[in-house]
């Protein structure tokens, strides 16, 4: 990140989650990290996030670039725990983030999730593969830090910027909910099919590295 100067300066928000998911616990219990999620946001109230993960619900492999939203994580009773950070970045790297973001938004289709790091971050490890990313690698390419794998590192690092910690539900606007794929199940041929593509995908980007 750019240094902050005078009053020049904007505000982003981390959100650190702990998942409710299979796939989410077991990426606890192997990191031994209360955190197994991270994703940017531009307005404290969290309404739009933008991260890496899957598409449905019930596809735990087969994922990308989204926009998330409160309810992929509070539908029904449920509530989960979050740190906030809020990060403050100077103007430049504001407008680089928003552009960044721009990009992936208009490119959506041609982002893959990274499970070749996801896995190879448990040996402190990863490889560059194009557009392809996981959660912690998304969000540390647009505040341009480098050298952190693993979300417990990024966690330390924001730490001095952490204005809550608690329930997603106390903070977060639930308007309406809102039209998400996330929610449409996928049969067992479509969580086959999604996952098979996904590595097909991923092995086709690693071929021509």
């Amino acid at each position: 990140m750019h240094k902050i100067k005078n009053s020049s300066y904007h505000y982003v928000y981390v959100v650190f989650f702990v998942t409710n998911t299979m796939m989410g616990k077991m990426i606890q219990f192997a990191t031994r990290n209360s955190y197994s999620h991270v994703a940017l946001a531009f307005e404290e109230d969290l309404q739009t996030m933008y991260s890496f993960a899957r598409y449905h619900i019930n596809s735990p492999i087969s994922g990308g670039f989204v926009i998330e939203h409160p309810q992929r994580y509070l539908n029904g009773n449920r509530d989960v725990e979050i740190k906030l950070c809020k990060v403050p970045v100077s103007e430049v790297d504001y407008r680089r983030i928003r552009k960044t973001i721009d990009y992936f938004c208009q490119n959506k289709d041609l982002m893959l999730y990274n499970t070749v790091n996801a896995i190879l971050s448990l040996v402190n490890k990863k490889i560059k593969v194009e557009n392809t990313y996981t959660c912690i690698e998304f969000v540390t390419y647009l505040l341009n830090i480098r050298n952190i794998l693993a979300i417990r590192d990024l966690e330390i690092m924001l730490e001095p910027y952490q204005v809550y910690h608690g329930g997603l539900r106390e903070i977060a606007r639930l308007d309406d909910p809102l039209e998400d794929d996330y929610f449409n199940r996928r049969c067992i041929h479509g969580i086959v099919y999604d996952t098979f593509s996904h590595f097909g995908k991923i092995i086709l980007r690693l071929a021509y590295r």
